[in-house]
């Protein structure tokens, strides 16, 4: 039996993690407790998530074609996540993330280097055949304009042929472009950097303006860190939900991007809202407990 993909557009890129006993201080050498290699980038990420769940997934990413990155083609091989739309830039340098994690405050501060690796084009995601989708997931990046017209290719597409392929937005640097994706999304995950851009004070400030200042039939998912949970649905109906701290916060890198791929998961089931916020705090809760998201699968399961 034939199973639709969720599919995840954006960013793939190397994470150098250095685990340290509290945040290093300026013109210091010190030893970290631990040092790990990952694959990161929120759709990267979120399709690590969606299939430790077990849901069918694909990336749709560039590619540099440096040795390093073989590491990250290796392990979305092994994840069996769908990578065959992906465009490879001979030449190009690999996205890289370095993450220093704080055992003390289970902080984490990112020095973020990609100073060639050409974004995704209109053309690159004409090419994938949308029939293969129930769910296509876009991270919001600097080339917005170009991402708000992959997004009305699909409502087109949707249109033509009388489909119902759900599309959600993740808006979370503090870009005003971000803006450009939220006509003809089906749902927007309003991050709280984003939002506090845009002069809101809480999550339930956020989801109300957001509605306000962008009307629309959307819904609107707005997580405020360690506070709370708001949502607002295409009639206004609204929603909130806890979060789910461990007691010790170890890796909060990648959170957001588990608690989207949680709700995602949910949704594409046909879950309704409040079962899938609180599905993805939940999960979101597990992934800061412990190192990396494979512990996902194992607390899930």
């Amino acid at each position: 039996m034939f199973t639709k993909r969720i599919l995840c557009v954006g960013l793939c890129n190397l994470d150098i993690i250095q685990l340290c006993e509290s945040y290093p201080k300026e013109d210091s050498d010190q030893r970290s407790s631990r040092s790990i290699w990952q694959r990161g980038g929120n759709a990267s990420n979120n399709c690590t998530v969606l299939a430790l769940l077990g849901a069918p997934c694909e990336l749709l990413a560039t590619f540099a074609d440096g040795e390093h990155f073989q590491y990250a083609l290796d392990d979305l091989r092994t994840r069996n996540i769908g990578i065959e739309h992906c465009v490879r830039h001979p030449g190009c340098e690999v996205p890289l993330s370095t993450v220093w994690l704080s055992l003390e405050t289970g902080s984490r501060t990112i020095v973020h280097s990609n100073p060639n690796l050409p974004e995704l084009t209109l053309g690159d995601f004409q090419r994938c055949d949308l029939t293969n989708y129930s769910w296509i997931h876009f991270e919001g990046r600097r080339s917005a304009s170009v991402i708000a017209e992959m997004i009305k290719h699909v409502k087109h597409f949707n249109e033509t042929i009388d489909a119902t392929i759900i599309v959600s937005v993740d808006l979370e640097k503090p870009r005003d472009s971000n803006l450009l994706l939220i006509p003809n999304a089906d749902y927007v995950f309003l991050g709280k950097d984003f939002a506090q851009h845009l002069g809101y004070t809480s999550s339930k400030d956020a989801v109300y303006g957001i509605k306000q200042s962008n009307p629309g039939r959307y819904t609107v998912i707005c997580p405020w860190g360690g506070s709370d949970i708001n949502a607002l649905d295409v009639d206004g109906t609204s929603y909130t939900c806890s979060v789910f701290p461990p007691e010790k916060i170890k890796d909060s890198l990648g959170a957001g991007d588990t608690f989207c791929a949680g709700c995602i998961f949910k949704l594409n089931q046909g879950s309704a809202i409040p079962e899938a916020i609180q599905f993805g705090s939940r999960l979101a809760g597990s992934k800061l407990a412990e190192l990396g998201f494979d512990h996902l699968k194992v607390n899930i399961g």
